[in-house]
């Protein structure tokens, strides 16, 4: 005889406390349509931690003696969705119209430009930015140090991205000549993944951050912020307070890159909007 250990539909007030305890740790806002997509993505973690209903997690959620189960709640609930040069027209532009002005309206960017990849998944944007900064080094005899940092909330993603190793079909490189200059093309039981190669990799450095935490861990204003597709899961008020701190953290006359899915329209900002999704700040 098969026991159903299925839990029962999660009810409404469960739902809203875990609906708040995510929103209190990420600011991920998530309304009564999105009930399907908690139940589905953390469905799971009841089987596995031996819970018989949502109520039982809600209440093991604020145990605090459980606080890692936040941490993983917080993983499974983080949407990770990228890919290698997603929305390509940025890094085009970055390439073609902006690096070089850039560097003119950042002096200190021309001995070390900083940038930064605040939501950066698996790694796919961050490796995708240091090789069109590589590329650019090349054409120009090379430009001054650069470097990536790269975060993200979820500590699931960072794994893949330090991992670094990929299936080459997912690559979708602007020129297939990158496949040989910037990753290793696996063999044997690795046929058909490629792993970046150190070159580049060692530029960038990745850590966990929340984007709202009290204090990032950075310690130098940034010349170049991609925060792509991530103010879609905030409600307005998170969304402007991230905007501030974004352009807080941005040197005068530094870029900030947001998704085509995103939007300041409805946001009070210090930005000059440079079309497309890219914005400057200003130089003075």
């Amino acid at each position: 005889m098969t026991i159903d250990i299925t839990p029962a539909p999660i009810n409404a007030k469960t739902y809203q406390q875990i609906c708040q305890l995510i929103f209190a740790h990420s600011r991920i806002h998530l309304g009564p349509a999105r009930q399907g997509l908690l139940t589905s993505r953390l469905g799971s973690r009841l089987h596995h931690l031996g819970l018989a209903s949502w109520d039982d997690y809600g209440k093991l959620l604020r145990d605090r003696d459980h606080g890692d189960e936040i941490e993983t709640m917080l993983d499974l609930i983080a949407t990770n969705h990228t890919q290698f040069f997603r929305e390509p027209s940025h890094f085009q532009r970055l390439a073609e119209e902006l690096l070089d002005p850039l560097l003119l309206d950042c002096p200190d960017a021309r001995r070390d430009l900083r940038c930064w990849s605040a939501a950066t998944a698996s790694g796919e944007e961050a490796y995708s930015l240091a090789m069109v900064l590589s590329e650019f080094a090349i054409r120009h005899g090379g430009i001054p140090e650069w470097s990536i940092e790269a975060s993200d909330l979820s500590r699931k993603a960072l794994q893949r991205a330090r991992a670094a190793i990929y299936n080459r079909d997912a690559l979708h490189l602007p020129d297939p000549d990158w496949l040989a200059r910037y990753f290793q093309r696996g063999t044997g039981p690795y046929e058909g993944q490629c792993k970046v190669k150190a070159a580049i990799k060692d530029k960038i450095r990745l850590r966990r951050v929340n984007l709202f935490q009290e204090n990032y861990p950075f310690s130098r204003l940034f010349h170049l912020i991609f925060c792509r597709n991530v103010l879609i899961y905030f409600d307005l008020d998170s969304q402007g307070q991230l905007i501030e701190r974004l352009h807080s953290m941005l040197a005068p006359g530094g870029l900030l890159v947001i998704g085509h899915s995103d939007s300041l329209v409805h946001l009070r900002h210090d930005f000059i909007s440079l079309a497309g999704g890219i914005y400057r700040r200003s130089s003075s």
